[in-house]
């Protein structure tokens, strides 16, 4: 549920509760305060919005109890971004990179902060990465994709494949 939240574009209110709920049953699990802070996240009116304190307590919360999830950190990152704080976007940025160094949203604000903090070299560096990262990406997906079209094409050929001797 969580993860459908993370990928829709609006907030639910039904989801939203569910995972409140959650976060009330399960407040050492990390995910149900990330995927709550998410929830909020999206809910919000404004940057002034009372609720982004509560944000930043449940993503702060989330990486305490899993200094792995490199997502929470990515979204304290935005969330500083978002109130021009880039000192503190730029650490939680590198957190999220420290967790998972292939995260390409990571990398690429993480060029942002940087950029709007004053420091193009550092800016342009993460901008490699970012792009070389999108790039291997894209093409183990493509890799993926073809693979699964040879198996489909396998699986479709009525010859028999000629026996092993």
């Amino acid at each position: 549920m969580g993860k459908m939240q993370s990928a829709e574009a609006t907030q639910s209110e039904a989801i939203a509760e569910r995972l409140e709920r959650f976060v009330r049953l399960q407040p050492q699990n990390a995910l149900a305060n990330y995927y709550h802070a998410i929830s909020l996240w999206k809910g919000r009116k404004s940057l002034d919005d009372p609720e982004l304190a509560k944000v930043k307590a449940l993503l702060e919360k989330a990486v305490h109890l899993d200094p792995k999830l490199g997502l929470a950190y990515l979204q304290l990152g935005i969330l500083h971004s978002e109130r021009k704080d880039f000192s503190d976007a730029i650490a939680a940025y590198r957190h999220a990179i420290e967790a998972d160094s292939r995260m390409e949203e990571a990398h690429y604000r993480l060029a942002q902060a940087y950029r709007q903090a004053g420091d193009p070299s550092k800016a342009q560096a993460e901008l490699k990465l970012y792009e070389q990262i999108s790039k291997e990406k894209a093409e183990e997906v493509e890799r993926q994709r073809h693979e699964s079209q040879q198996f489909v094409y396998q699986m479709l050929d009525p010859t028999p494949a000629a026996p092993q001797q």
